[in-house]
């Protein structure tokens, strides 16, 4: 048996220690990316989400600014992700956005400039019966005409709630127009105008539902006859209707409130509100 010395033990013990030393410690892991959070249309699908950067379209900032309003602010999900189910519908925005392109979309110049004073619109429709915002288009340039910039209000815009009820103002937003004749098509049913449905965290669990704020304010006898009367005129095809309060134009039916404001449109253009409504509802239906 080879006996070894307490001297050439140590020098073993620290070669063996030096190697142990010298090896490579594990990789430490990255962190797991943060999970996005994601804004859905109605249905489910897709209308955006966290990962996709800045800018936000419009609509998304409006979400994300009532999360707050229903206590559920936005950085209060982007630790841990979450799913937004919003009240957009994705087939009446869609529609919506390809009708007032077609007929609004900014044309160039012949130097490649945008006309300063050219027309723009804005576009937002109303459930009756929740409250939900089913469309919400801002319009092209940098102002929201859809519910972020109150417009002056037409004399004759709510000319069918005369000795009814007070609802006009001096200036309104679009979404503001469209829940007051929303009240019309929900039989006197007054309910507020949200956009946000629900709200879940990325395990599942429900941080928000809307519920219902139903309000009764016109009697429904009421609401029936200004109901037939608004549909007398051919314009409104059989839907109640406000056609001669240009730059305005605002509908409904028990299913949807829509209205729509172009503003910058010049005496030619009185009746194009009109026919983006008409058009938009028409293309709807189709």
């Amino acid at each position: 048996m080879v006996r070894r010395s307490p001297a050439a033990l140590l020098l073993v013990a620290a070669i063996v220690g030096y190697v142990v030393w010298q090896r490579p410690e594990e990789p430490v892991p990255p962190p797991a990316p943060p999970k996005p959070v994601v804004l859905e249309y109605a249905d489910g699908s897709r209308l955006w989400s966290s990962i996709d950067g800045y800018p936000q379209p419009t609509v998304a900032k409006r979400v994300l600014a009532e999360l707050s309003e229903v206590s559920v602010p936005y950085n209060s999900l982007t630790p841990r992700g979450g799913v937004v189910r919003t009240t957009i519908d994705a087939k009446a925005q869609t529609t919506a956005a390809a009708v007032l392109g077609r007929l609004l979309a900014p044309k160039r110049g012949l130097d490649g400039s945008y006309p300063p004073e050219r027309a723009d619109a804005g576009m937002t429709a109303i459930d009756p019966v929740s409250g939900g915002v089913r469309v919400y288009l801002p319009g092209f340039g940098a102002e929201d005409l859809a519910g972020g910039t109150a417009q002056e209000v037409t004399p004759g815009l709510f000319g069918p709630f005369a000795g009814v009820r007070d609802v006009a103002k001096e200036r309104m937003t679009a979404l503001d127009v469209t829940a007051a004749y929303a009240t019309l098509g929900a039989a006197g049913i007054e309910r507020k105008p949200h956009l946000v449905s629900t709200v879940t965290g990325a395990d599942g669990s429900m941080r928000y539902q809307a519920q219902d704020t139903a309000k009764p304010v016109i009697g429904e006898h009421v609401v029936d006859r200004i109901t037939a009367s608004l549909k007398e005129d051919a314009v409104c095809n059989g839907v109640p209707c406000v056609p001669y309060a240009a730059p305005w134009m605002v509908g409904y039916t028990p299913q949807l409130a829509v209205t729509v404001y172009v503003k910058k449109a010049d005496v030619a253009d009185a009746g194009l509100p009109r026919v983006i409504w008409q058009e938009f509802l028409a293309e709807l239906a189709g």
